[in-house]
């Protein structure tokens, strides 16, 4: 199931690129498959699965080889921390899950361009507010139509 999952996030990734406008903040489409393997998998397990996913996204050349392997790490990392806090299935748990993750998952970005003394890109408020917005939807569809295995 795992396998399948990442080739539809490959293939949609694919379509995605072609499709969306040039220069808006398109959704993460592998924040929301590592988000899903965090909300079905053990911790143990949904970390590794995240680092993995993003060494694939690195590869595909979205990026330098480790920067969003540490970015899905954190943000996987940010969600476990906030859904073992929150009530599992309710709105407000989701959506401050959701945030705790997508902002770890920025704050490593920054860690590694920080940590390799890369410029920091200039990003504007705008840019990540719409691309929590585009991924938000899709993480919602994705948590409704394959529900959690996992026991908390």
């Amino acid at each position: 199931m795992m396998g399948i999952l990442l080739l539809f996030t490959l293939v949609l990734s694919g379509f995605l690129g072609a499709l969306w406008p040039q220069g808006l903040m398109a959704p993460d489409l592998f924040l929301v498959l590592a988000l899903l393997y965090a909300r079905s998998l053990p911790y143990y397990l949904g970390l590794p699965w995240a680092f993995f996913l993003g060494l694939v996204q690195d590869l595909l050349g979205y990026g330098l080889l480790g920067l969003h392997a540490v970015g899905l790490l954190s943000a996987s990392y940010a969600f476990y921390a906030a859904s073992r806090r929150l009530a599992p299935g309710e709105t407000p748990g989701v959506l401050f899950s959701f945030l705790w993750a997508f902002l770890a998952k920025w704050a490593g970005y920054f860690l590694v361009a920080y940590w390799l003394r890369l410029e920091l890109p200039s990003l504007l408020p705008l840019d990540l507010l719409l691309e929590g917005l585009f991924t938000l939807p899709l993480l919602l569809l994705a948590w409704r139509l394959l529900p959690s295995s996992r026991r908390s």
